[in-house]
């Protein structure tokens, strides 16, 4: 039987959350020390905040032909919008991921739903189209981090065994936004104007912040373990322990909020063969999955003649497609990684406790059927394209989006579990690099969508990005044939850093 260890190691003494960390559980406990009914409370919170992070972006699209003729600009000016909030909200977790390794998760949340509460009530006066700008990437910056922030959270909770369910229901709330968020853009903007799009993500942010405050435990393994220390306590813990005590609990050095990480630490992840041929694969992806939604409302008002309100409800079936394809793929990547740990001969009891050794095929067991969604993603891509041009029934395009949405988030999955697997003891940080990547290549692609398609058809500008994603299933094979190699190596070098 594989003997399953753990090969992460940190210098306890550095402040560079970094990708070497300590080992902080042992064989005899268990992954996570947090209850059944502790665990799905942090799990509701996280996939909320990744809720109304993706809501930000969508519940804007039906309004972005208001809000032009508002304001008294261009479509190429109001796109602007959305490119750099995709610029901000990439880059934005290479700032709060490395604190959040560092300081905590719950001071990083706080932090970053305070400025999301501040920007929105700013966006709903804002006065022109400058401000309007200048507002959506501090909103951006806000609301980008927690996508990488919930990762991390994730990763802390659940074990490898069970990554595959935890991420699908975590990131069927993301999903959820592509279902309500165009069609709650389009009521308002129709019933009371778009500035009440952002009184409405206030009061979810002031909600979303309150159950911070009260609810959210912290979960950082090197601060907390697998859940029995005590840091960055919720109102109720600093209560229990300042008038009952308990011995159990330890207060975490607070010296940790005196440091600060490099931020350019998750910039570092996109160097390392493996890990950066990941981060460009489901960067294309979800590059090319945003500037479809970017661009599909502009299709349907002029293809089929739909208002805003009836073009926002168009993106119901795509978000469906997304919420069945983040709950599917968990539970694929759960029984993948199964199959693949009893093919090698590993003890499930020990992979529930969090370890696994250089020689898992983990790149195997979570790429294991990752080409039929990739096969399916491009072909119905490449088909959308040439339904809309020649304005095919409005319930053939929808269901190409159900079938959209469901194979792109399948994607997503996979490679947010993956990227966790890598660096388990640094998963904000892996997630921010992700995040990073996947939205300024978003923002290219969004930017280059509307030229693209006035300038050679739908049908072709769809079908010319068809083609290039199909010649990137080249990299699913390179990293599966060597990752292991580079892994390897990777673990090597740590190891020689350590020591030296």
């Amino acid at each position: 039987m594989a003997n399953a260890q753990t090969t992460d190691l940190e210098n306890p003494s550095s402040s560079d959350a970094g990708p070497i960390s300590r080992i902080d559980t042992n064989d005899a406990e268990v992954y996570s020390a947090f209850s059944v009914g502790q665990r799905y409370s942090i799990l509701a919170i996280v996939a909320t905040a990744g809720f109304l992070s993706t809501l930000s972006a969508n519940i804007y699209f039906p309004a972005l032909g208001v809000v032009q003729n508002d304001l008294h600009t261009t479509p190429e000016l109001i796109n602007l919008t959305i490119s750099l909030y995709m610029v901000f909200q990439g880059l934005s977790p290479s700032f709060w991921a490395p604190l959040a390794d560092l300081w905590g998760r719950r001071p990083v949340y706080l932090a970053t739903t305070t400025v999301y509460l501040a920007s929105n009530i700013a966006l709903a006066v804002a006065p022109n189209y400058a401000s309007v700008l200048v507002l959506r990437m501090l909103q951006a910056f806000g609301s980008g981090p927690v996508i990488a922030l919930g990762a991390g959270c994730i990763g802390d909770i659940a074990n490898p065994t069970e990554r595959g369910t935890f991420f699908g229901i975590y990131t069927s709330g993301p999903q959820l936004a592509f279902v309500f968020g165009p069609v709650l853009g389009g009521i308002v903007t129709n019933s009371l104007g778009w500035r009440w799009i952002f009184w409405i993500l206030t009061v979810l942010a002031g909600v979303l912040l309150l159950s911070i405050v009260f609810l959210l435990r912290e979960t950082l393994r090197s601060l907390v373990g697998n859940g029995t220390g005590y840091a960055n306590p919720t109102p109720t813990q600093w209560l229990y322990k300042r008038f009952k005590g308990t011995d159990k609990a330890s207060t975490a050095d607070t010296k940790r909020f005196r440091q600060f990480p490099n931020i350019l630490t998750p910039l570092t992840y996109a160097f390392q063969q493996d890990i950066g041929l990941c981060l460009i694969y489901n960067g294309m992806s979800y590059s090319v999955f945003y500037a479809m939604l970017a661009a599909y409302s502009r299709l349907l008002e002029t293809s089929y003649n739909l208002n805003e309100l009836h073009a926002g409800l168009c993106y119901i079936p795509t978000g469906i497609g997304c919420i069945f394809g983040s709950l599917l793929e968990g539970k694929i990547l759960d029984r993948d990684f199964r199959i693949i740990a009893e093919q090698h001969g590993y003890d499930p009891k020990v992979l529930k406790r969090g370890n696994l050794d250089l020689d898992f095929p983990i790149y195997k067991a979570r790429l294991r059927t990752i080409l039929f969604p990739h096969f399916i993603f491009d072909v119905t891509l490449i088909l959308f394209g040439f339904m809309v041009y020649i304005k095919a029934p409005l319930a053939v395009v929808l269901v190409f989006q159900f079938i959209f949405g469901y194979s792109a988030t399948s994607i997503f999955n996979v490679f947010h579990t993956l990227l966790v697997d890598l660096y388990p003891k640094h998963t904000a940080s892996i997630a921010a690099s992700n995040n990073i990547v996947r939205c300024l290549l978003g923002a290219a692609v969004t930017a280059a969508i509307e030229p693209g398609i006035a300038g050679i058809g739908v049908q072709y500008m769809f079908l010319a990005i068809g083609l290039v994603l199909m010649f990137s299933s080249l990299l699913l094979w390179v990293i599966q044939r060597y990752g292991p190699t580079w892994r390897r190596r990777r673990a090597e070098l740590e190891q020689v850093q350590y020591t030296e």
